[in-house]
């Protein structure tokens, strides 16, 4: 089968034949029909992120199940599925706490073991769901991005009346933007950078009420105005920069949550003297649980939350190198592979 591996340290990867994976007793595979590239393979893919190696990146995907392992109860050859990345153990603290993707043992599809960037992919049953009828592969292999947007939107307790800043019009954004929406806000606030305004327009059609590009110098006073001083309820940090976070919390009502879904490699200031003095809430988000996933399954389903938006370009996996191009030039926003063509 044909797949996309990183086969040493360092930038660079190879397209290479390899044998199809075999099927454990508890695993299914999957013959892969799309698969998305996320953010994190980027730093994976250009070496920047240490993983295994020799490894096949890739865990944005659905396909069809062509084999499932002895043990295997819940789906069979032919069905249609899409998979989490999380591979929890089940037995630690945070397991049994229902914190999967907090898991003492947690291995990842794509990033500890090998992923979906390839034609076929074996995957353990505990990770996997069932397609709802009629929903296409793209819209199955873009859960893994709305789920990871779901859990922070779904930390920040967001009721009818509030108002949410959302930071970052890249998929997590705008699919947090949408879930947002979905769970009743009542103002939607998008926030980019120059060169975001293609993005910044999307996010207006998929329901921002106000889009942003952002100026440290006026964007308080601009929230201020626009809430009528009361701010923000919730904001929703999905921009992985270390440079936004004192801005995050100054425009925050007192009381007010903060979720952190980007992840970010430099350290940050943080004025945690107004956290203490508004008894601010301050959460990170990693991934996301079974649950969430599944939830997000039936946002997509119900049309709440929209896929197609955001699929700017698509390729056939082996024209990898055409994808990392147009990402590299920020002219996409979602970039789909589709691995049998």
């Amino acid at each position: 089968m044909l797949v996309v591996v990183k086969e040493k340290k360092g930038p660079g990867y190879a397209l290479k034949d390899v044998p199809m994976p075999a099927v454990g007793p508890d695993a299914i595979l999957i013959k892969v029909k799309a698969v998305g590239i996320c953010g994190s393979d980027i730093p994976i893919i250009k070496g920047v992120r240490d993983v295994p190696i020799p490894l096949i990146p890739g865990h944005e995907f659905a396909g069809e199940v062509v084999a499932v392992g002895a043990n295997v109860t819940r789906f069979q050859a032919g069905d249609r599925v899409t998979p989490g990345l999380v591979i929890r153990c089940g037995h630690c603290l945070p397991c049994r706490e229902g914190l999967e993707s907090l898991c003492d043992n947690i291995l990842e599809t794509g990033i500890h073991v090998d992923g979906a960037f390839a034609e076929y992919v074996a995957v353990p049953e505990q990770t996997v769901h069932h397609l709802p009828a009629g929903m296409s592969y793209e819209w199955g292999a873009s859960i893994d991005p709305i789920a990871s947007a779901y859990r922070p939107v779904k930390k920040a307790g967001i009721g009818s009346e509030s108002t949410v800043i959302v930071f970052g019009p890249g998929p997590i954004g705008l699919y947090a933007l949408q879930v947002a929406k979905a769970e009743g806000a009542a103002r939607l606030i998008l926030v980019g950078i120059p060169g975001d305004e293609g993005r910044l327009a999307l996010g207006r059609e998929l329901g921002a009420d106000y889009t942003v590009v952002y100026d440290p110098e006026t964007f308080v006073p601009m929230v201020t105005k626009l809430t009528g001083g009361l701010m923000a309820d919730a904001v929703i940090e999905a921009t992985g920069s270390e440079k936004v976070f004192n801005t995050c919390i100054d425009v925050l009502r007192k009381g007010g949550r903060l979720c952190v879904a980007g992840i970010t490699h430099k350290m940050a200031e943080f004025n945690f003297a107004k956290v203490v003095r508004h008894e601010l809430k301050v959460e990170g988000s990693i991934c996301y649980t079974w649950m969430d996933y599944r939830e997000s399954l039936a946002l997509v389903a119900s049309g709440r939350v929209k896929v197609d938006p955001l699929i700017t370009h698509r390729f056939p996996l082996r024209d990898f190198a055409r994808a990392l191009e147009v990402i590299d030039r920020r002219e996409s926003i979602k970039v789909m592979l589709y691995p049998d063509k």
